[in-house]
């Protein structure tokens, strides 16, 4: 897995790792898997659902974020991916850099496993798309809410002065094979 970098790796943070891995399991499906390692006593867990659901703000604390393009310059348009969890989700599509936010209808996230062991957290997302994906790159992120009150920011890399996951410049390429 790739390891994610934290935006300022101090305080509660540098307690931490975070890896990350993206698949394409089909022309219509994508699966990332998440892993949180360190002292998980300290995360910000958001409440339990009783039933997986559609939700705005889930950024806000504790929360998987994938971002994905079929461009890779700034303005080409893209989609944000957020994943509680708790199994909540949320899907927007940008028109451009931070532009014409709108919830995406033609995808669906599912958190297909959550697994937990003394120092470890596990999670496999599931994302469908009823278009074919078109990825040329994408960012995976973790906001990371501690129970100190601090938030640490995880990406793949962090490319100006504040931690901005919508920036192209902190994403990779998708390989092909």
């Amino acid at each position: 897995m790739t390891s994610l970098l934290a935006f300022n790796n101090t305080g509660t943070a540098a307690s931490f790792k975070v890896q990350a891995e993206l698949f394409q399991i089909s022309s219509h499906t994508l699966l990332i898997e998440f892993k949180l390692l360190g002292p998980l006593a300290q995360v910000v867990w958001p409440s339990p659902g009783v039933i997986e659901t559609r939700e705005d703000g889930l950024w806000k604390t504790t929360c998987l974020e994938a971002f994905l393009s079929s461009g890779d310059q700034k303005n080409d348009p893209y989609f944000e991916i957020n994943c509680s969890p708790n199994g909540n989700w949320n899907a927007y599509s940008f028109g451009s850099y931070r532009d014409g936010m709108t919830p995406s209808p033609n995808i669906t996230v599912r958190l297909k496993e959550r697994s937990t062991e003394a120092n470890e957290a596990h999670f496999q997302i599931e994302i469908q798309n009823s278009s074919p994906w078109e990825i040329k790159s994408y960012g995976l992120t973790a906001v990371i809410e501690f129970s100190n009150g601090e938030k640490s920011y995880w990406a793949l890399r962090h490319p100006g002065s504040a931690a901005d996951f919508h920036d192209k410049a902190g994403w990779n390429p998708l390989a092909t094979h």
